[in-house]
């Protein structure tokens, strides 16, 4: 039964963290067979967990009910109760029988693995589709295309949300694994990958990362800059001349239009914004419950759905309902926050802390909390922070650089 499991565990961890979307449909399969078969062992989630949880399902229920009484559509109900109970509560059941089964350690070197393997299919979709066209990265999921100019380098491809989580993680904690060497390859894959693909969450992911990593301990700081400061800045040279070298881009000149386009912002998202919000003011910010959406449609198909996740919840749930939805998230934060003020943090705080800042600031412009294939980004690092006790690989880490 055991090595059943983690054969599902490979299987799921590949599709959700290197082939998110391309598919789908297996992917979920697998997450069903996954939970049913970690089912057979005792699931040992602690009180505070469940009882965040079952907050979180009353709010989801009672404002599913005010949907319907605003005249939402019953497909909406099905989707908020599959995205907001089932999916969650079936990676849950997964995570908790991997945590026991493998343990913390080796769930990060195996992040590791997967964090290569991910930094891997950057370099392989554009060599595919540069060499062969789109039909030859058609298993990494559809709307295929690459795009370098002078200056720039981008790609369409769904990867570059784990990249969020990973760069973070990684950046955060360069030497977290056995091997500082490995874990510094690791770090220089990631970040290339994150470059090369053009999108400015992933780079960012890696800048909160590094952020994390200097700030962590105060008592480290100095330490910290003189030791891994010229780290960073070697890692940085050897990416400038790789991106120089491979895809004839100017990484100064890249890393520009990124800054330029997080400064500036684009026009759909600051108008979303504000339709959400015009919408909780008319609501007293009490909520108009899930299924109903604003005057601004994002998508014919789904006009209740947002990309900027936290906004549409105040709008749909109002402000005490997003909170308590968001307890284990906000719980989570706020544990890691005081951990790293305190200078008490433990051995994997800021891999998994860092990541869950990451991806829950990408949440404000892409609706990753929302698909239940990029869940698992927010659900493991609440997993750690919340259902986990001590022991001997969550003991604090002093001065660790």
């Amino acid at each position: 039964m055991r090595r059943c499991f983690l054969i599902i565990i490979l299987f799921i961890a590949l599709n959700a963290i290197v082939l998110p979307n391309a598919q789908q449909v297996m992917l979920a399969v697998a997450l069903v067979v996954g939970a049913i078969v970690a089912s057979y062992y005792k699931i040992t989630i602690t009180q505070l967990a469940l009882v965040l949880i079952g907050l979180s399902w009353l709010v989801t229920m009672l404002y599913i009910v005010v949907g319907a009484i605003h005249g939402a559509p019953i497909q909406a109900a099905v989707q908020t109760i599959f995205i907001y109970m089932v999916s969650p509560a079936l990676w849950l059941i997964v995570i908790d029988r991997a945590w026991k089964t493998l343990g913390v350690d080796k769930i990060v070197q195996s992040f590791a693995v997967l964090a290569a393997i991910a930094a891997a299919s950057v370099a392989v979709y554009m060599f595919l589709f540069l060499n062969f066209g789109p039909q030859a990265v058609a298993v990494f999921g559809s709307r295929a295309n690459v795009h370098i100019e002078s200056g720039y380098s981008g790609v369409i491809m769904h990867v570059s949300g784990s990249l969020i989580f990973l760069g973070a993680a990684f950046a955060s904690s360069p030497s977290i694994l056995p091997s500082r060497l490995f874990g510094i390859l690791i770090l220089f894959a990631l970040a290339l990958a994150c470059i090369a693909s053009g999108r400015t969450l992933a780079i960012g992911g890696l800048i909160v990362g590094a952020a994390f990593h200097f700030l962590s301990n105060p008592s480290t700081i100095l330490k910290r800059l003189f030791t891994t400061l010229p780290l960073f800045a070697v890692l940085g040279f050897g990416i400038l001349q790789s991106m120089d070298f491979l895809l004839d881009v100017d990484v100064v000149q890249l890393l520009n239009r990124h800054l330029n386009k997080a400064v500036s912002g684009d026009v759909e998202r600051p108008a979303q914004i504000a339709a959400l919000m015009r919408g909780a003011e008319e609501t007293w910010f009490l909520g108009a419950g899930h299924g109903i959406g604003v005057d601004y449609i994002r998508s014919t198909d789904f006009p209740w759905r947002y990309e900027s996740v936290f906004f549409a919840l105040i709008y749909k749930l109002g402000i005490v309902g997003t909170l308590v939805l968001c307890l284990p998230l906000i719980y989570s934060i706020a544990l890691f926050l005081t951990r790293q003020i305190r200078g008490a943090a433990r051995k994997y705080d800021a891999f998994f802390g860092s990541a869950l800042v990451a991806v829950t600031l990408a949440a404000n412009t892409n609706p990753y909390p929302e698909a239940f294939t990029f869940q698992w980004m927010f659900l493991i690092p609440i997993y750690y922070f919340i259902s986990t006790r001590d022991s001997a690989s969550l003991n604090p880490v002093r001065g660790q650089t």
